[in-house]
């Protein structure tokens, strides 16, 4: 860690403009035209005659191709003695440039990529936000340093230097340490380009809180346009969270800073998404901005997530992640380890902390186990699937690690406490890997199996080559009965509705509509929906986005067979500008429902089925 006195000597020395090993990256959030910053280069000695100049293909945590070359323009390049370097550019992202020892500065545009812009090919694919950059002239500067910076192939491990020239009161919000903070300029330093690329900023006027926990310093900052979320209720949220996570971990967290930086959008997103991007000291956020208390496990739920990549990949890699290729990045097998792991020890912790239920836990995983299933190639090999996973055809399978990647933390999980006595889980594999590898040194993809196995049993050793490495698909009856549940395949039964049409969300209006019938019910025939009708109220209550879950469960707790039900909706009349406000009503009645891969507690479990369960769930039996 680099210490300020440092930092001021380098703050000093930056005003001379002399060339040395490091890059000096200048900004100016003053001047924004048309959503684009212009950044000049001071260039490290380059000690031959081509060199690429290059800006990432991709990077990790986001395994998709985006090209953050396409967002620069206007690119220039000056030589020392005012020599001509000649540029060739030789793809979307690498400018090849000669004679590269007389390089002295290079300038060019940045344009975010929030938004449309007029550059080549930047709206092939539009990149997902927490991973791009949004410069908001005045207001917020949310700034993905692989969007921005550029690196010469062959010198990445040099120094990072960045000056930003701010707007008054403007504050850097960051995982990092290495800060010099000015009143009209900041200056932030970082080892590498990996360590640049790992660093997301965020700069505004601030809203910040800061926890404590055990020796981490944990920073939440928070930009909310209409100001319908603080930072202070996200620190209250995520306080119990963190302290969860930490005892999870063993009783500390294997980092000194950690920032969580929240983005919410009073709109929607080009993408049409939203969601986080993690890094190893920090987080982005880039959510809807609903009121406060709507989102609060949503909060929970995502940064609990994003919060445990500190384990994975962050202390547990291949060598494809610790070495990674911007340009020509190569995937590791193991994304059910960082990626599913990660989503499973996210839930879990929450269970095992209280903070959720155990019942909301086993939902959870049954309805990802239920998408892996219905929605992706239950037989495709995990690792295949990692390793190909940049591959068109494959790609399609990537958000399967969020669902199968999930359930097959949980049986390992289950499976290891059953062989274990329960004594011996996930929390205790993943903490025996980060020993066994650390932050600085990486596993083969090829030897990981082998490894855990040793740290392990033989069986895990087996499940993993059957199940994750082959094409078997998980032996969920198998797994489930070691904690006395029962899986069926599918089950019937009978249950009140508010119809069953396909509902969608309409951003403009912000309610829910009726976007097909396909799936309606005879209830929801009584009540004579028609495609286009936006939720308004059930029974004299309120089915805003912001309070439907209240409402629906409100409703299915105090319905009767023979109630007389009421919707009120806005039907659109055929012009589709104007809406009529109708009453639906009809007798509340229980419809036959047909449900897949169902689980229920077995009456009389055995001692061994009681351990295990006892040591998955944390919590004595009955509570």
């Amino acid at each position: 860690m680099r210490k300020t006195s440092f930092i001021l000597l380098i703050y000093f020395s930056l005003t001379k403009l002399s060339a040395d090993e490091s890059y000096r990256y200048f900004v100016n959030l003053n001047k924004v035209i048309n959503d684009k910053v212009s950044v000049l280069l001071i260039t490290p000695n380059i000690n031959q005659e081509v060199v690429d100049f290059c800006f990432p293909s991709m990077v990790p945590g986001t395994y998709e191709i985006y090209d953050f070359g396409r967002f620069i323009s206007n690119l220039n390049v000056l030589g020392k003695n005012k020599t001509k370097i000649k540029i060739v550019k030789i793809d979307k992202n690498t400018y090849r440039l000669s004679p590269a020892s007389q390089i002295e500065k290079i300038t060019y545009d940045v344009d975010d990529t929030w938004d449309e812009c007029n550059l080549k090919d930047t709206k092939e694919k539009i990149i997902f936000e927490p991973g791009g950059t949004n410069f908001e002239k005045g207001k917020n500067f949310s700034i993905n340093t692989h969007s921005m910076f550029g690196y010469f192939k062959g010198y990445s491990n040099r120094d990072f230097i960045l000056e930003f020239e701010k707007p008054k009161d403007f504050f850097p919000s960051t995982g990092l340490n290495n800060i010099n903070i000015g009143i009209n300029k900041d200056v932030i330093s970082v080892f590498d380009y990996h360590d640049l690329v790992d660093s997301p900023i965020m700069y505004f006027i601030p809203d910040t809180a800061t926890i404590k926990i055990a020796k981490t310093n944990v920073l939440v900052s928070c930009y909310s346009p209409n100001k319908k979320i603080t930072a202070k209720f996200i620190s209250e949220t995520l306080k119990e969270l963190l302290i969860a996570q930490k005892d999870y971990l063993g009783g500390e967290l294997p980092v000194e800073k950690y920032a969580f930086l929240f983005y919410f959008m009073s709109g929607s997103s080009l993408s049409g998404s939203s969601g986080a991007l993690e890094h190893s000291y920090s987080s982005f956020y880039v959510l809807p901005e609903y009121d406060s208390l709507s989102m609060q496990q949503q909060l929970r739920d995502v940064a609990a997530h994003e919060f445990f990549h500190i384990v994975t990949p962050l202390n547990i890699h291949a060598k494809e992640i610790g070495d990674f290729d911007f340009n020509n990045p190569q995937m590791s097998e193991h994304l059910w380890l960082y990626e599913g792991m990660t989503e499973y020890a996210a839930h879990h912790a929450q269970a095992k902390s209280k903070i959720i239920d155990i019942d909301q836990l086993l939902n959870t995983m049954m309805q990802k186990y239920q998408t892996s299933i219905k929605e992706y190639n239950d037989t495709m090999s995990f690792t295949y699937m990692s390793k190909h996973v940049l591959e068109e055809k494959i790609h399609k399978q990537y958000n399967n690690v969020y669902e199968k990647g999930a359930v097959i933390g949980m049986c390992l999980d289950i499976l290891l406490r059953d062989l274990s006595e329960g004594k011996y889980g996930t929390q205790n594999l993943m903490k025996d890997l980060s020993l066994k590898y650390g932050k600085n040194k990486s596993f083969n993809d090829s030897e990981l199996f082998k490894d855990i196995e040793n740290l392990t049993f033989p069986e895990i050793g087996s499940f993993l080559k059957k199940h994750v490495g082959g094409t078997i698909p998980l032996p969920m009856s198998e797994i489930l009965s070691k904690i006395g549940l029962e899986f069926s395949k599918e089950n019937f039964n009978y249950e009140f509705s508010i119809g069953n049409p396909d509902f969608n969300y309409n951003e403009k209006t912000k309610r829910l509509y009726v976007e097909s019938l396909y799936n309606i019910d005879d209830f929801g025939i009584d009540l004579n929906y028609m495609i286009g009708d936006e939720l308004l109220k059930i029974n004299g209550k309120s089915l805003e986005v912001e309070k439907i879950k209240e409402t629906l469960t409100d409703y299915y707790a105090s319905i009767k067979e023979g109630d007389k039900v009421i919707i009120e909706i806005l039907r659109p009349e055929k012009n589709n500008k104007n809406y009529k406000t109708i009453e639906l009503t009809a007798i509340a009645k229980k419809i036959k429902v047909t449900r897949e891969n169902q689980i229920n507690l077995i009456k009389n479990l055995t001692a061994k089925q009681t351990q295990t369960l006892k040591a998955w769930t944390g919590l004595e039996i009955g509570n």
